[in-house]
């Protein structure tokens, strides 16, 4: 099974394709975005073309939308915007596709599962909260290694994801755990 990915980085893509690939070793992840990224993506005509070449070309058989919301998960404005992006690009992809839209950031995942980063960046880092609740998780990573031999930057992404327990975000990140029923849906179908 081939599952295209697009996201606003290669980083975000590259990520999401670790941490499933632990659970799902048999699934081929492609990044599907093409030049597409960050606020690019919604320009939804030109993005349709990028998915719909990359997708044939590489006989993809559904794709994850991975897009950071930037808010809360209470955010209506916010939350329809992203939905509203997702259904316009998926329409056209015969409803192939499922959105893995991050609440607040692509590494509220990675504080799912801080014992992992900690082991990785050889750091103590508590943090106990719902990681959906956490306010610029990128930025409260920087903060909190700023003064440690490795600081956290996003291009750092890909490595950690691959270190992370994905049974610990799942566990620990309600929405990624709302995303991985519908993925299995998806596969299982």
């Amino acid at each position: 099974m081939k599952i295209g990915l697009v996201g606003e980085d290669p980083n975000d893509t590259s990520s999401i394709k670790n941490l499933l690939r632990k659970k799902y070793p048999k699934v081929e992840f492609i990044n599907i975005s093409g030049g597409q990224r960050g606020f690019r993506l919604d320009n939804v005509n030109k993005t349709k073309r990028v998915i719909e070449s990359n997708a044939s070309r590489n006989k993809i058989n559904f794709i994850i939308y991975i897009r950071d919301m930037d808010s809360h998960e209470h955010d209506k404005v916010k939350m329809t915007e992203r939905v509203n992006w997702f259904n316009a690009l998926d329409k056209d992809s015969k409803n192939k596709g499922i959105l893995l839209l991050n609440i607040h950031e692509l590494e509220a995942l990675i504080l799912a599962d801080i014992d992992s980063f900690n082991a990785l960046f050889n750091i103590k880092i508590k943090f106990t909260k719902n990681p959906m609740f956490q306010v610029e998780p990128k930025e409260f990573l920087m903060d909190k290694t700023k003064k440690h031999s490795r600081t956290y930057h996003e291009r750092d992404a890909p490595e950690i994801f691959n270190k992370l327990k994905i049974e610990e975000v799942i566990k620990k990140c309600k929405y990624f755990e709302v995303f991985i029923k519908a993925f299995e849906e998806k596969i299982n179908a």
